[in-house]
């Protein structure tokens, strides 16, 4: 057996005596395969040091928060995301809008999350609803841009909301569904989470009461207005979705919660890449005068 020392690691090449080996074997940080006639056996170890630059402590903090964001997204119901992409992946690219933040290794472990406005909650090809937090009468309100052809009656029925909504201006048709996501900021021992919880009105003639809970429609200037308490608290975030069939409108949340900017500084991030041994520092930054 002849070994020779490269590049830091141990090859041995050994020549086949009737010996056939295809593909490679690795057993105790040690590689072994054939090439070239020769029987290789090097260290399998790799002696490259693990880099760990603000770049790409960055990117992948912000993968990491989009993981456990999608985690969540899909505990309640499967999400729409339609595109040549998988969802996951589609959700991600969308994500790469949304403010920076980041979390500790042991908060992420334990699923940290943060309540981001510009959330995606749906990717589809229907026309978007856009909507805003506001006031309407005095009280807190999420207004649409849903118009609406008739009054409705404070506990609407589903034969109420055909009639409002259903038609070319919203390209809303019998059947078809509103889906109302809330996405609720929490503390768990000290550690920010998020959970998503999903509300449904199939406008269908004939249902009963047909509405979300929580929450009162009525027609303000003839745009939908869904009104109510809830639409106050800074520690929840909304989306309305419509979806027909196996097709969807894209939307994203919209959100009076801020606990995400205390974890979008220079000091959470240091805080943050601590937690994993801290960022490597660059060649330039750290040059070798010797």
């Amino acid at each position: 057996m002849a070994a020779e020392h490269k590049g830091g690691s141990i090859m041995a090449q050994i020549k086949k005596k009737g010996i056939s080996l295809r593909g490679s074997l690795k057993k105790d940080n040690i590689t072994i395969y054939s090439k070239g006639g020769k029987l290789i056996m090097r260290s399998a170890t790799s002696e490259m040091p693990l880099r760990r630059t603000r770049s790409q402590f960055v990117a992948r903090q912000r993968i990491a928060h989009s993981v456990v964001l999608w985690k969540r997204l899909k505990e309640n119901t499967e999400p729409f995301f339609l595109s040549e992409q998988t969802g996951y992946h589609r959700f991600v690219s969308l994500m790469r809008k949304t403010p920076d933040v980041f979390l500790t290794q042991w908060e992420y472990r334990n699923y940290g999350s943060l309540l981001l406005p510009g959330m995606a909650v749906s990717d589809g090809t229907m026309p978007d609803i856009d909507y805003y937090l506001g006031t309407i009468a005095s009280r807190p309100a999420l207004i649409t841009s849903l118009t609406t052809a008739s009054p409705l009656p404070y506990v609407p029925t589903g034969t109420d909301m055909v009639r409002a909504l259903c038609g070319k201006k919203n390209r809303i048709k019998e059947g078809d569904t509103l889906r109302l996501y809330i996405i609720h900021q929490v503390f768990e021992n000290m550690i920010p989470k998020i959970y998503i919880t999903t509300e449904n009105v199939v406008l269908k003639k004939g249902n009963g009461r047909c509405w979300f809970d929580e929450v009162e429609p009525f027609c303000e200037e003839g745009r939908l207005v869904l009104s109510g308490e809830t639409f106050n608290d800074s520690m929840k975030g909304w989306a309305l979705v419509h979806i027909s069939g196996g097709n969807c409108s894209s939307q994203k949340v919209c959100t009076r919660c801020t606990l995400y900017e205390q974890y979008s500084t220079e000091e959470a991030m240091l805080r943050a890449a601590e937690s994993y041994g801290g960022l490597t520092k660059t060649q330039f930054l750290t040059p070798n005068t010797n």
